[in-house]
């Protein structure tokens, strides 16, 4: 009896916590991606899965820069301690909307592209290709090294005010899991 009253009182528990799971699943994710060699460059190619949500997408038809990074690591397994990094890469595009133009802009480095939407921009990010993957050849061509590559909405760019805005909403922590990925360099094929 006790038993039953028990799991009948814990039951709107246990349900509130599987509706918080569910609230927090990535609203981003790697599908795919793939190393090529293009000459005597490597690149990287990704399709990512992307879905900004409200709040952001509002904040960006109102003017607010929005800044995209993606990292990738390459490690070298050791067998006695962690993994050592041999090599860190990372890519920041800036997204923003001009009001006064009705225009938007795609920023990367020194590249400036217009667009005619928020989705056309991001389409620059979520098909990524041939991403050009430097001092790869640096690495020794018969070691298997473990990689990872991940996109997140970068808040640390933002204006300040969107800073503090963006700490207490949990619409602006939209971050791709680690994708995980087994690297030999003698392995990469160069593209046709």
């Amino acid at each position: 009896m006790w038993s039953f009253l028990a799991v009948f009182l814990l039951l709107p528990v246990w349900f509130s916590y599987a509706h918080q799971f569910q609230q927090a699943q990535p609203d981003a994710w790697i599908e795919s991606l793939e190393l090529d060699k293009e000459k005597e460059n490597y690149t990287l190619s990704a399709s990512i899965s992307l879905n900004l949500g409200e709040e952001v997408r509002n904040a960006a038809e109102k003017g607010v820069p929005l800044y995209f990074t993606i990292n990738m690591e390459v490690l070298k397994p050791q067998r006695l301690w962690f993994d050592k990094t041999e090599l860190t890469q990372q890519h920041t595009w800036r997204i923003q909307y001009n009001a006064l133009l009705r225009q938007w802009r795609i920023s990367y480095g020194e590249h400036s592209i217009p667009e005619l939407s928020l989705d056309d921009s991001l389409q620059h990010i979520i098909n990524l290709e041939s991403w050009p993957i430097n001092d790869l050849d640096q690495l020794d061509p018969a070691i298997n090294y473990k990689g990872r590559l991940r996109l997140k909405l970068d808040t640390s760019l933002l204006p300040r005010p969107f800073q503090i805005n963006a700490f207490n909403s949990s619409a602006w922590s939209l971050s791709t899991p680690w994708k995980n990925f087994t690297l030999k360099v003698s392995d990469i094929k160069p593209s046709s």
